[in-house]
Formats: structure tokens, C-alpha cells, sequence
């Protein structure tokens, strides 16, 4: 494995397909393949989804609204017990460097099912995937509503790309039987992540009036401030790693200035990097007001290594930027469709094929053969997978 250096990534333009032709049922397997195959980065973008655009400006402001909550409220709605993967969360993930990360807070929750099942010992046994939801009814009664309706429209185009994916993956693997589009529709513990990337410096300690003002004030707990920009590696906003599960749907991002009011991106260069499959930084290009959806392990597993997971990391807003670039944030939305916790996690007849490429991955990704073995549940992989990622 190497550590990547942030230099200049090539600019690639991300496979598109029409959610029309989607919808019709149209052969779309060559995209797919482009894609998701071997020589893909892992991407793919539908164009012309409806009411994305409304819903995404409901949706995501608020997560800068989450992020200036007071930090006894924003204490309220963390869950420890499901090691912060429900409710609210900041600084209890580690960076590539060990350091706590507070460039970001996320709130999590399920976008379909408030209590996706009713027996407790299974609640005990996955609390990060299947804990019942938490919400800030009294504090921000808006987010309930925009997160399940957008998250929900992420899963119903999930649902139809996934039926691509098994129309091709049953083309590319003979032994394929198929069921990433039954999983995706018919799961309940899909996971949505409603994130909000504080300006570079603001994270770790500023008048943001919530939960980051109160960790970047303790010596003990504050992170060192970022690397410069040549040279530095990419987790100034998100570090690099593999998705777990089958699918992750990422809604456009939306940059807000220090008043809340949206702006255009003072930093082309920031934003989603991918490390291609030869081990080339890659900024992937997608037009405006797409929906993308990258490919996780879990669906690598089950196509038997047709359809590939690729490490991303996202680039933060150069500080050196001119004009007010510093004091601009980055909000998006990110569903991750996944199996339920008892599902076995099973490669088709023959295996998973092109397990190569690990020294490609960048420095502190996990290689996908230390935590997967053939009938390991998903619930004991994701476990493994956050021991390896977090400790």
C-alpha cells in the first residue's frame, strides 16, 4: 500500500446513463461495464431524476443547521451504543493519520424504516445497522421529513440501476444468479448520511457555537491543523476508504457561505477523488444535478468480482483560495444501500476474481480479503470492517 500525495489528479468525465432509460428497461450493461468493470472508477451518474433538485435544497441546508445546534443539544442526539452510526457524529472517526476527525459532522439515520425490526437481541447484536432512528423533533422538525423523502427517491433509482448491475454482472460472471436488485429494494437497514463539511479550520475550533467549538477546545482532543496544501494527503475532508456495502447513492453537493446562502465552488479542485484501479488520483467529472452512484464491497462479493469497489476520498477547499473560500462549507447526502445482518455474504460458484491491486490502495484502507471470507455475514463484516477503519 502507498500514501498518495494530493498533486494533480487527471479529470475524468463519469459514465452517465438516463434515468428515463432506466425506467424503460433499456440494455444499459455496456454503461455498466464502463463503469463498474474492471477499468472503472466505480462511478456511475443518473441524469434527470425528478424532483432531486427540490428535495436536495430542503435537504441539505439543514445540515449546517445540524452543525450549529448547541452543543448540549448536538449531545442529545448521539448514540454511543451503536458506536455513533445513528443520530448525531463528530470526531469519532479517525483519520489515515489516527488524529479524530472534526472536519465533518454527519447524522445518520435510516430513510425508510424508523425501527427496521422489533426483536431487541438483533437490535443488541447490530446497533450500528439496525438501531431505531433518532431524530431532533423539538430542536429541527424539518429534518425528518426531507431526509426520509430523499433518501427514499435515492433507494427507488437504486432499485433500478441494481437491475442493471445484475443484468451484466449475470453476463460477466456465468454463475451469477443475481439479487443485488432484490436486496436493494427490499433491505431494511439501508443507512442515509446527511453530512456537513466545515470550512478548513472551522472544524477544529472556531465560533461555530456547536460540538466542534466544544472538542477543538480541548488540548487533549484537538487535531493538529492541515498539512499544506503540496504535499498534503487527501483526508483534509474525508480520508480514503472503501464503501461496505452495495450501493451508495450521493446527492449533488451544495457549498453554503458563512451566512448560509449557496455559492458556487471557489475550488474546482476540491471535492470526490477516486485512486483508479492502476493506482492514478482521479477527479471524476459529473454534470450538474446528477445523482451518483458508486459500487460497494458487499456488491463486489456477490458478483463475484464483476462489479468493483474503488477507494475515494474528498479534497477540501483550498484555504488559499481568494476571496471568502475559506469560510465556505460543503453539505451533501449519501444513502448506503446494504444487505440485512444475518445475509451471508457469498461469491458466486468459482469465487471472487480480481482480488489484485491491493498495492494500489492508498495508506490505511483496509485490503478487502482481511475482513471478508466466504459466508461471513454482512452484520460480522461491517464489525470487522469498523475495527480495521476505526479501532
Amino acid at each position: 500500500m502507498q500514501e498518495h500525495q494530493q498533486g494533480t489528479a487527471r479529470r475524468e468525465p463519469v459514465v452517465c446513463v438516463k434515468y428515463t432509460d432506466l425506467q424503460s428497461g433499456a440494455d444499459l450493461c455496456s454503461a455498466i461495464e464502463q463503469a463498474y468493470g474492471n477499468e472503472g472508477l466505480g462511478i456511475l451518474a443518473v441524469t434527470g431524476v425528478p424532483n432531486l433538485q427540490v428535495l436536495r435544497a430542503k435537504l441539505l441546508p439543514l445540515a449546517k443547521t445540524l452543525a450549529e445546534l448547541p452543543a448540549e443539544v448536538q449531545a442529545e442526539l448521539e448514540h454511543p451504543s451503536s458506536s455513533y452510526m445513528f443520530g448525531w457524529s463528530l470526531g469519532k472517526e479517525r483519520l489515515s493519520s489516527g488524529t479524530p476527525d472534526f472536519s465533518k459532522g454527519s447524522y445518520y439515520a435510516n430513510p425508510v424504516y424508523d425501527r427496521p425490526v422489533d426483536d431487541e437481541s438483533q437490535i443488541a447484536q447490530f446497533p450500528a445497522s439496525i438501531h431505531p432512528n433518532i431524530w431532533p423533533t423539538k430542536h429541527l422538525p424539518d429534518l425528518e421529513p426531507a431526509f426520509k423523502v430523499l433518501g427514499q427517491l435515492v433507494i427507488a433509482v437504486g432499485v433500478l440501476v441494481a437491475r442493471q448491475c445484475d443484468a451484466y454482472a449475470a453476463r460477466a460472471r456465468p454463475g451469477y444468479s443475481g439479487g443485488l436488485e432484490r436486496m436493494v429494494a427490499a433491505s431494511r437497514c439501508a443507512k442515509g448520511r446527511l453530512l456537513h463539511y466545515f470550512p478548513l479550520g472551522e472544524g477544529r475550533g472556531s465560533d461555530n457555537g456547536g460540538s466542534a467549538q466544544r472538542a477543538a477546545t480541548s488540548p487533549a482532543a484537538a487535531p493538529p491543523p492541515s498539512p499544506p496544501l503540496e504535499g498534503a494527503s487527501f483526508s483534509d475532508w474525508c480520508g480514503w476508504h472503501l464503501d461496505h456495502g452495495s450501493l451508495t447513492g450521493l446527492v449533488p453537493a451544495m457549498h453554503l457561505d458563512a451566512r448560509g446562502a449557496e455559492v458556487t465552488c471557489p475550488d474546482p479542485a476540491s471535492g470526490l477523488h477516486v485512486m483508479s484501479r492502476r493506482g492514478e488520483l482521479v477527479r471524476p467529472v459529473a454534470p450538474e444535478g446528477c445523482l451518483l452512484f458508486q459500487v460497494g464491497e458487499a456488491a463486489q462479493v456477490q458478483s463475484g468480482g464483476a462489479l468493483r469497489a474503488t477507494p475515494h476520498a474528498v479534497r477540501a477547499i483550498s484555504r488559499s483560495g481568494s476571496g471568502g473560500a475559506a469560510a465556505v462549507s460543503r453539505e451533501t447526502f449519501a444513502v448506503f444501500m446494504q444487505p440485512m445482518c444475518e445475509e451471508a455474504m457469498v461469491a458466486p460458484e468459482g469465487g471472487l476474481r480480481g482480488e489484485g491491486g491491493d498495492e494500489h490502495l492508498p495508506r490505511g484502507v483496509a485490503p478487502l480479503h482481511t475482513r471478508w471470507e466466504p459466508g461471513i455475514s454482512f452484520g460480522e463484516f461491517v464489525r470487522r470492517t469498523m475495527r480495521a477503519y476505526y479501532g
